[in-house]
């Protein structure tokens, strides 16, 4: 790539107050700037990712952040950058996240969470009260930016000027340039839990990620007394990527520029509006009809970076033309509606649902009319990457849950309607202090719920696997995965073992079943069991229905398809003369565990 920095005598100079363009020659506070260390492995960076936006947003054009990938954390990933240790390394932070605030020293300040006494102190949670500190300081330096990227070339022209209103402490101070990349969808460990409102499904949308440092590891010398007005100029040529991450959409970049008193204090800071030469097509999003439906409505972001109004855009959308009738004004974006994606049931025994949109955004016209041919790159988005299971009930579902048992459950959704037609969970944790398992009677190696339910009519149903926590179900011991499985009249259906090492974080995990056949509606919750053999007879039955094959016998129980407990024994024989004709169901408990079967009653 190429840097030219032009910071030469004919450009540094001392001025009257009128020769400045852009930047006030009025005493300020200082802005903020939050340093960021972080990593794609690390489990609670995402938490530090969401106060820093807290603070950003709590203080817009005055508080920034630069996410910086290094460490530990960031081994064998593809978002660190040549600039990242050493930055790191003259903060002397002492785990992650861990951030700085204009790199300032803070002495005795009071926090919500305490007193930070040092600049090691760089704890997510100091750094709003850090934030205001900064913000109630005088600066002795004002900065401002600007520029302008030729989108075919790629190339961005960067115009900074910087005041000093008062002498700084030291008499030289370095000027920094600093490129970010924005919306990198990528995995982040601990994103579904400490920061679910940024996944884009699995994975999760990095933001104010660290790509280049213009002017160096350390910017460039600048003088720093009352009266100095510096003017200079940064050409940069964009590359298609940084690393293996590309850069399919420049408005992505933010510029992010300051003045630092040696490496050790930032006096101000700001960050540049750039401008294009025309539109650019941003992230397609889908919204589904229905909260259960496989029908969206597709969405297209147009950022509108340019110095003009645009309207009247076009766009294609999968080989269509569509109309955008919106007016964007300069530095302004909106989403305008591109057309419906729907999923159609094929019958297939597993239908695969990943589909691809692809969205073009074709031209614009300015604020004279003419018109402005884009012809962006065209942007996809992805749907439905799921399978669909076409079925046949009665459906019996084994589920094995985590050690948190209090935070899983488990439901049955009609996808027509979007109702929730039953629903199991929550259960008991494992008390690990004790070490007992305490599920199905105390048999090691076995934490397992099972239920059967057959759905009334046919059509497509939603199998809802929840984990309130966020993070998914981990495992039921050492030796016993977590995991749904399901099995019909002809076998299994499906397996998802989770497992430990899975790793598989998600608050709702859905499996959609094509049910072709009728059924009686009936649903059994079995509740902790583990697999226990046994023979019942006669079956269909009049009056009297025995159990065989079984040790260790402690009780027969008839249970109706809501669940309710008809009639119970402690004998292999129950009565059963009194029941209606139709379908129930024998759960049997013995010292071994507990098993269950059809009948029906004649």
């Amino acid at each position: 790539m190429r840097k030219a920095l032009f910071l030469a005598a004919a450009t540094l100079l001392t001025v009257g107050v009128h020769a400045q363009t852009i930047v006030s020659t009025t005493p300020q506070h200082r802005n903020v700037l939050i340093e960021e260390y972080t990593g794609q492995q690390c489990q609670w960076c995402p938490a530090g990712h969401k106060v820093a936006n807290q603070v950003m947003a709590a203080h817009p054009d005055h508080a920034w952040a630069i996410n910086i990938h290094q460490g530990y954390y960031a081994q064998n990933s593809a978002y660190t950058t040549q600039w990242g240790d050493a930055l790191a390394n003259q903060t002397g932070l002492r785990g992650y996240p861990a951030g700085t605030v204009n790199r300032h020293v803070f002495r005795s300040m009071s926090t919500t969470s305490g007193t930070v006494n040092t600049v090691t102190d760089l704890y997510r949670s100091y750094w709003p009260a850090a934030a205001d500190s900064i913000l109630a300081m005088d600066s002795p330096v004002n900065i401002a930016a600007e520029g302008d990227i030729d989108v075919n070339t790629r190339e961005l022209t960067l115009h900074i000027e910087v005041y000093y209103t008062a002498n700084s402490n030291s008499s030289t101070n370095y000027l920094n340039v600093a490129i970010l990349q924005n919306n990198v969808i990528g995995a982040q460990t601990g994103a579904s839990s400490n920061y679910p409102e940024m996944m884009v499904g699995s994975l999760y949308r990095h933001n104010h990620m660290l790509r280049d440092m213009l002017t160096g590891q350390w910017g460039v010398v600048i003088p720093a007394t009352q009266g100095t007005f510096i003017d200079t100029t940064i050409t940069y040529q964009i590359p298609a990527a940084y690393g293996t991450v590309p850069v399919e959409n420049i408005a992505d970049l933010d510029v992010v520029c300051w003045v630092s008193e040696s490496r050790q204090e930032v006096l101000n800071a700001t960050q540049a509006r750039v401008a294009l030469d025309k539109p650019v097509l941003g992230t397609l999003s889908a919204i589904q009809d229905g909260s259960c439906g496989l029908s969206y409505d597709v969405y297209a972001t147009v950022i509108n970076n340019t110095r003009s109004a645009m309207h009247g855009f076009v766009f294609e959308y999968n080989g269509a033309t569509v109309a955008g009738n919106k007016t964007l004004q300069p530095f302004e974006s909106d989403t305008f509606y591109v057309g419906n994606h729907t999923i159609s049931l094929t019958g297939d025994a597993v239908q695969s649902c990943a589909t691809t949109a692809n969205v073009t955004l074709v031209s614009c016209q300015d604020a004279d009319n003419t018109t402005v041919n884009v012809n962006s790159a065209p942007a996809s988005l992805s749907f439905a990457e799921f399978n669909i299971y076409t079925v046949a009930g009665p459906l019996h579902v084994k589920v094995g849950i985590d050690l948190y048992g209090s935070e899983a459950g488990i439901e049955l959704v009609d996808q027509a309607t979007c109702r929730t037609l039953w629903h199991e969970g929550p259960w008991s944790d494992v008390d690990f202090n004790l070490n007992s398992i305490q599920y199905i009677s105390q048999i090691p190696d076995s934490r397992y719920v099972d239920f059967e339910f057959s759905p009334e009519t046919p059509g497509l149903y939603i199998l809802r696997a929840i984990d309130s926590y966020g993070d998914g179900w981990g495992w039921t011991n050492n030796t016993v995965p977590s995991g749904v499985w399901v099995s019909g009249p002809e076998g299994d259906v499906f397996a998802d073992p989770m497992g430990y090492s899975a790793d598989i974080s998600f608050s709702y995990r859905d499996y959609y079943l094509n049910v072709t056949n009728s059924g009686d509606g009936s649903f059994v919750g079995i509740g902790d069991v583990s697999a226990v053999d046994f023979t019942v007879y006669p079956n269909p039955v009049a009056d009297r229905l025995t159990v065989s094959g079984v040790e260790g016998l402690r009780e027969v129980s008839v249970v109706d398809i809501t669940g309710r407990t008809l009639a119970t024994s402690a004998s292999a024989t129950v009565d059963v003369s009194a029941l209606g004709a139709g379908v129930y169901l024998l759960r049997v408990a013995t010292e071994q565990g507990v098993g269950v079967q059809k009948f029906v009653k004649e």
